[in-house]
C-alpha cells in the first residue's frame, strides 16, 4: 500500500511542498494510494486534510484507522467535497481558495505541517473545463506560497483530454495508480 516516489520527487515534495495532479482509474487503487499518502503524512507528523466524498471518505479511513493511534487520528480532518467546491452553489476559484486559506489558517497559524488530499467531483456543468482550468493555476499559487504538498485527485473517466492536458500544467507532478513522475515545465509531453 505504499506511492511509488522517485527520488527527484521525493527531494521536489521535501524541498518545497508539492502540487500534484492524480488521475486516478481504479478506485481500489485510488483508496490505497490515498490512505498510504494520510499514514506518511501522520508518521511525519503533518495535519492531512481529506477533501474527499461520503461515500469513499469511510473507506478511506478503515484503511488507515487500524494503523494509527487515536491521537494520530486526530490529525485526519475530513471536509466534504461537495461542501468545499459548491459552498457557494457554483464552481467559484476565488470561494474555494479563500474557504481553503480559512481552512488551513488555524493550523498554519500555529506551525503545524500540513497536507491536502483534494477528490476534485462535479455535476454536469458543461464550462467546467475552464473552471478548473482557472481554479487549479490559482490552487497551485496557494499551494506553493504555503510550502504544502497537495494532491488533487480527479477520476479518469471524468476529465477529457483538453482537461487533462491544462492540468498538467498547472501542477508539478503527475500521479497515476502505480506511481508518480516530476513535470518538467513548462513543456508537457
Amino acid at each position: 500500500m505504499d506511492i511509488t516516489f522517485s527520488q527527484p520527487t521525493r527531494d521536489l515534495l521535501q524541498a518545497t511542498g508539492g502540487h500534484i495532479f492524480y488521475c486516478f482509474n481504479h478506485l481500489e487503487r485510488y483508496i490505497e494510494n490515498a490512505a498510504s499518502y494520510i499514514l506518511s503524512g501522520i508518521r511525519q507528523g503533518d495535519y492531512v486534510f481529506l477533501i474527499e466524498n461520503e461515500r469513499i471518505y469511510p473507506a478511506i479511513v478503515q484503511k488507515v484507522k487500524a494503523q494509527l493511534t487515536e491521537s494520530q487520528l486526530d490529525q485526519l480532518v475530513h471536509v466534504n467535497n461537495f461542501d468545499f467546491y459548491w459552498s457557494y452553489g457554483d464552481f467559484h476559484t476565488p470561494s474555494i481558495i479563500a474557504n481553503f486559506s480559512r481552512m488551513l489558517h488555524p493550523y498554519d497559524e500555529k506551525e503545524f505541517s500540513i497536507r491536502t488530499w483534494a477528490h476534485v467531483e462535479w455535476g454536469n456543468e458543461q464550462e467546467i473545463t475552464q473552471k478548473l482550468s482557472e481554479f487549479e493555476v490559482e490552487a497551485n499559487h496557494s499551494v506553493q506560497s504555503m510550502n504544502l504538498v497537495s494532491v488533487c485527485a480527479y477520476d479518469g473517466d471524468r476529465i477529457t483530454e483538453p482537461l487533462r492536458d491544462s492540468l498538467l500544467k498547472s501542477h508539478q507532478c503527475h500521479m497515476k495508480d502505480d506511481g508518480i513522475l516530476p513535470l518538467d515545465h513548462p513543456h508537457i509531453q
